[in-house]
């Protein structure tokens, strides 16, 4: 169940759901979320190996309330949102776009989602999807987030996730893909600090083997299940 405008304000003014909170921008279904002035971009030639570090060097950090920004054609940058979010237990969180500024050409993270129980400003990927740079203005209303009921409270909130990595954000993130538990398993089993472009097939390798084992268990649970029920 979508949440109405209502209870989105029961929430934000009772129970902290967003801070801060701006009742104006709480209309309909959804509460708009405003651009905070800082922004990453990414800095260096070397590509990226999905599942390896990406050291924050290789980022600069701009903030666009003291300098002008302008996001070029086919550029992209990690931004966030000012408010900090606190979503309950029970409930679970989507960002959408803002009409407005999709039809400037800036596209904002086309799926965004927060976990029960999750804490912390939200970043996102923002790419200028036209031919001309799109300067970015702090405080401008860039996204929308709306808020779904689950049919029961999670057993597993962002908190207890085995890979929360994001949780009390404040600054823009980065990936932090590489803290995932797989990942930093296969490191310790190969007694490596990082993934390499030399060392990337072998993770690929691991993790297809992990996934075959989990299948391999459920199935086997399941038939004993099975026999047992007969």
């Amino acid at each position: 169940m979508m949440l109405s405008d209502r209870e989105l304000i029961h929430l934000a003014v009772n129970h902290k759901l967003v801070d801060p909170f701006i009742e104006k921008n709480c209309q309909g279904a959804t509460i708009n979320i405003t651009l905070d002035s800082q922004v990453k971009v990414y800095n260096s030639e070397k590509p990226i190996i999905l599942g390896a570090k990406i050291p924050p060097e290789d980022y600069d950090t701009v903030d666009i309330s003291e300098e002008e920004f302008f996001l070029m054609p086919n550029q992209s940058a990690l931004i966030q949102s000012i408010e900090v979010f606190n979503i309950p237990d029970d409930m679970s969180a989507f960002i959408y776009e803002r009409y407005g500024v999709k039809l400037t050409g800036l596209m904002i993270s086309p799926a965004s989602y927060m976990n029960p129980g999750y804490e912390g400003r939200l970043s996102f990927l923002a790419i200028n999807h036209m031919n001309v740079p799109i300067r970015l203005v702090p405080g401008i209303e860039f996204s929308q987030v709306a808020l779904f009921k689950l049919s029961s409270k999670a057993i597993k909130p962002y908190p207890k996730q085995r890979n929360a990595s994001y949780l009390g954000s404040r600054d823009v993130n980065t990936s932090m893909l590489h803290l995932d538990t797989e990942i930093q398993g296969f490191l310790s089993s190969r007694g490596i600090d990082d993934v390499s472009n030399e060392t990337a097939k072998d993770l690929g390798d691991y993790l297809m083997g992990h996934i075959k084992d989990a299948a391999k268990d459920i199935a086997d649970m399941l038939r004993k299940e099975y026999k047992t029920n007969q």
